[in-house]
């Protein structure tokens, strides 16, 4: 049964892509962390421990978890004259003496984009405890699988970045120190990638011969994965056929769509998926060719040929109102 939240709108936390054409980088955040790594110029990036909230502290946030996080640490960041932003980390114990860390979306009233992110996520991870057993393995990003983590308790394949994903030494400087150590073995990090840049149905045949026998399995993707392309890319040895390209505000919405699908046909496939910036107008992502578009990334994200032609196996239980920002699906053996 597919569950869709029905009171939230989508705002995606993505902003920029290197291969983005015709605009700059339109806000700060992890979409412009991955977009910059990949710019032929240096990050010029530096990063530093803001402040540290302990969890009996006043003002502590209520973050809705499974796990019972210790403390809070906001990491002040800027890249070259970019505007500088913070990311949040919440620190948790796992087994003794593990501590571990996941990047969390805070509530604040104050800003709405913030807000809605927290939300989206909030309402995601409610329906990923509420909707698969305890026992379930969860297939996902690094970053995603630490919130899963935090946030239901569900396993996941693995939760750890691999050094190798980040070539710059400041990027991989910002996410050890955010992210905790990097995996001793990223074999599984690097099988993930693999999956998600392979054909679909090859990528399912592979899991089958893979993943344990007789547990269920649920994928989560998020359109932020998008800016995770490059570590994807990096550890898979394949590049995919993904563009983007900025559209300004438009006040005729049905111009704009026009120009998003004349700039999809252009040179590609036709597929698209848009990301909302209200107020400054959306981020189009287009799959220039037809192996791209049978990627297991593509297949599971809200592209247009996607959503029209589900892949069988891949059975939705749960996407985000207004877009698809987050999709939980679960996997289906032959």
């Amino acid at each position: 049964m597919e569950i869709e939240s029905q009171n939230r709108n989508r705002l995606t936390i993505k902003d920029a892509w290197p291969r983005l054409t015709g605009a700059a980088l339109l806000l700060a955040g992890l979409g412009l962390l991955a977009a910059a790594a990949l710019s032929p110029d240096p990050l010029r990036l530096n990063f530093s421990l803001d402040r540290q909230l302990a969890a009996d502290a006043p003002g502590f946030p209520e973050l809705n978890a499974f796990r019972s996080a210790t403390r809070l640490e906001s990491y002040h960041i800027r890249q070259g004259e970019t505007p500088a932003f913070n990311l949040d980390i919440a620190v948790y114990p796992a087994a003794e003496p593990e501590q571990r860390r996941a990047i969390v979306y805070l509530p604040d009233a104050s800003d709405n984009g913030k807000q809605r992110r927290h939300n989206d996520w909030d309402d995601a991870m409610r329906a990923a405890r509420e909707h698969s057993p305890a026992d379930a393995l969860f297939i996902s990003w690094w970053d995603n699988a630490q919130r899963l983590d935090f946030m239901t308790g569900r396993d996941a394949w693995t939760r750890q970045p691999a050094a190798a994903a980040f070539p710059d030494p400041a990027e991989q400087a910002l996410w050890r120190q955010t992210a905790g150590p990097f995996a001793a073995d990223d074999a599984r990090l690097r099988q993930l990638a693999r999956w998600l840049s392979m054909d679909a149905e090859q990528a399912r045949a592979d899991m089958a011969a893979t993943l344990p026998a007789g547990r269920p399995v649920y994928i989560l993707t998020c359109a932020d994965d998008l800016a995770r392309l490059r570590e994807i890319e990096a550890l898979s040895g394949k590049k995919l056929g993904l563009e983007a390209r900025f559209f300004p505000q438009d006040a005729d919405i049905h111009r704009q769509i026009s120009q998003v699908k004349s700039w999809a046909n252009a040179a590609g496939t036709g597929d698209y998926l848009l990301q909302s910036r209200p107020g400054q107008g959306v981020l189009a992502w287009r799959v220039a060719d037809a192996e791209t578009r049978r990627s297991l990334l593509v297949k599971l994200l809200p592209f247009t040929h996607s959503l029209a032609e589900p892949t069988p196996g891949l059975n939705l239980i749960y996407r985000s109102a207004g877009g698809g920002y987050l999709s939980i699906h679960q996997w289906e053996r032959d």
